[in-house]
């Protein structure tokens, strides 16, 4: 348990829980300034039939099966033991192999558009009470679309889509309208994140308290906003704190080498 949960703070290598240079965004997903949940990235995927992707999927399940014996899956017959609580996006591009350890067993995952708390209170609170994990992480991502599309008129969209992102008002509220859309857009990201560090925080105060659950906030950026290459990991926020020089400082990256800490703490917010 104390490798795993190791592996899972080097992310930070969290990749092997973890200066800014010019804003690289991708493509502008859906057009315009409002509206877009992440549409077809450039250049054009691969468009597969229906059967073709349920044949991708059969076949795909059985290539896992032949590399993982039966007794792979002993460890958790019965019982699960994750070592954190995820609460990210929907969004296709990011899963938990940017991690680089075994999803398995290891992270419970809570996925919604815009990785907000209030939107799977239920969920979370059975990843934090119940199994219970010491980490909470908020994940976001960059050229998040819910966040583009809360920026934005979002009264065209669906019964379903405009409950799940009124409760991003708040966040959207804190923007100075200052600056190119991309700049604003990174920003409110992150700035998400905070807020939804800040709301479990506040939800789960007492365990907090208690020293049982440290709340992290961070960025995948596989746009590379942040300068430290497509594909990182960047924490932006520990237990409420969000200034980097003092992030680096916590204790929860005490076993990690400082020269891998620091490439994976930046803010674009502060």
């Amino acid at each position: 348990m104390k490798k795993v949960l190791k592996n899972a703070l080097l992310a930070v290598g969290f990749s092997a829980v973890l200066a800014a240079t010019p804003l690289a965004m991708a493509s502008d997903h859906g057009g315009g300034h409002g509206g877009g949940h992440g549409a077809a990235s450039e250049p054009a995927a691969i468009v597969m039939s229906p059967s073709q992707a349920m044949a991708e999927i059969i076949e795909g399940n059985e290539r896992f099966k032949e590399t993982h014996e039966s007794h792979y899956f002993d460890a958790y017959q019965n019982s699960q033991s994750p070592v954190l609580t995820i609460v990210t996006c929907s969004d296709s591009r990011v899963h938990t192999n940017l991690f680089g350890f075994v999803p398995d067993n290891n992270i419970f995952v809570i996925r919604n558009i815009g990785n907000q708390v209030v939107n799977s209170e239920g969920s979370v609170d059975y990843g934090v009470r119940h199994l219970p994990t010491k980490i909470l992480m908020i994940l976001g991502h960059s050229s998040c679309g819910a966040i583009k599309a809360a920026m934005g008129d979002y009264s065209g969209e669906t019964t379903g889509i405009k409950k799940e992102l009124d409760p991003l008002g708040p966040v959207i509220a804190h923007d100075d309208h200052q600056g190119e859309f991309k700049t604003r857009w990174a920003k409110n990201v992150e700035q998400n994140v905070d807020y939804q560090v800040n709301y479990a925080m506040k939800l789960y105060a007492d365990k907090v308290a208690h020293g049982d659950l440290i709340v992290v906030g961070a960025v995948y950026d596989f746009n590379d906003i942040y300068g430290k290459g497509r594909g990182s990991l960047i924490i932006t926020n520990v237990g409420g704190e969000k200034t980097p020089s003092d992030i680096m400082n916590n204790p929860i990256f005490k076993e990690i080498d400082p020269s891998l800490v620091v490439n994976h703490v930046s803010s674009r917010a502060q």
